[in-house]
């Protein structure tokens, strides 16, 4: 996406990091941060695709620097997050799209699967969280964190208990953070898509062939959603325009949830 003078979402006074940025709604934010002229950190543990988006994005080192990072790894997060502020400087703006999710009937759902679910998509998000927040305060900077829910997280889904519980704590999660670090001036929002076009709602469709048709026939706007549907929400929340804007849940979802 090339900038333009109309350009709705002003970012040149961010430096945004995104998680998950390799693919789907992380990698269209990242190119809609640039696009208003952000300095973005985009992380992701698929290193080729995170290759891909350099080369889509084509960036200077000074806005765009790529780096693997699992976000699983409590240990790791702090010390990447450490070499990003060094290149670009103290994080304010932060996306958290990591995410993963797996068909699986209840009583199929392992101790093991369970935990990669739930470490990835809550647990993951959290620890990032906590690691841009302690940069935060500590320079008394304000700043915009945007977690990633899902529609999933408030209706449920069959054969999706393990994904559908971490997306709900995803928006508990959201609204504690933002009750505790409003006095430091930071905002804490979530945004809850419905179906989106992406690798991970195309790796569902394959393993249930008749959901896409049940899917779309639930969207009253008519079509699955595309990665650019939330990066423009998602940059709305990082940006000054959303300055009044803290605790909120956004559902982006073609108006699913009114069905």
């Amino acid at each position: 996406m090339a900038l333009d003078k109309g350009f709705p979402f002003p970012l040149n006074s961010r430096t945004i990091l995104v998680t998950g940025a390799a693919s789907g709604i992380g990698r269209a934010a990242v190119l809609m941060a640039l696009a208003g002229g952000a300095k973005v950190a985009a992380v992701d543990i698929d290193e080729p695709l995170l290759a891909s988006l350099r080369e889509e994005a084509n960036a200077d080192d000074e806005h765009l620097h790529t780096t693997a990072m699992d976000v699983t790894d409590i240990k790791t997060v702090p010390v990447v997050l450490g070499e990003i502020e060094q290149r670009l400087g103290v994080i304010d703006g932060l996306v958290c799209s990591a995410g993963v999710t797996f068909e699986s009937p209840v009583l199929e759902i392992t101790p093991g699967l369970w935990d990669r679910v739930i470490q990835l998509n809550l647990s993951g998000t959290f620890f990032v969280v906590q690691a841009v927040l302690r940069s935060l305060i500590a320079a008394e900077l304000p700043g915009s964190i945007v977690t990633i829910s899902s529609a999933l997280g408030v209706s449920g889904r069959v054969n999706g208990t393990h994904y559908s519980a971490s997306k709900a704590g995803v928006i508990g999660l959201t609204r504690s953070l933002a009750l505790e670090v409003a006095s430091k001036g930071i905002r804490v929002n979530c945004v809850a898509p419905g179906g989106v076009e992406t690798p991970l709602m195309q790796r569902v469709l394959e393993a249930n062939p008749t959901a896409a048709a049940q899917g779309l026939a639930r969207i009253p706007l008519g079509r699955f959603g595309q990665p650019d549907d939330l990066a423009s929400t998602i940059c709305f929340l990082l940006s000054d325009l959303s300055g009044w804007t803290t605790g909120q849940t956004l559902h982006v979802n073609g108006g699913s949830l009114l069905m």
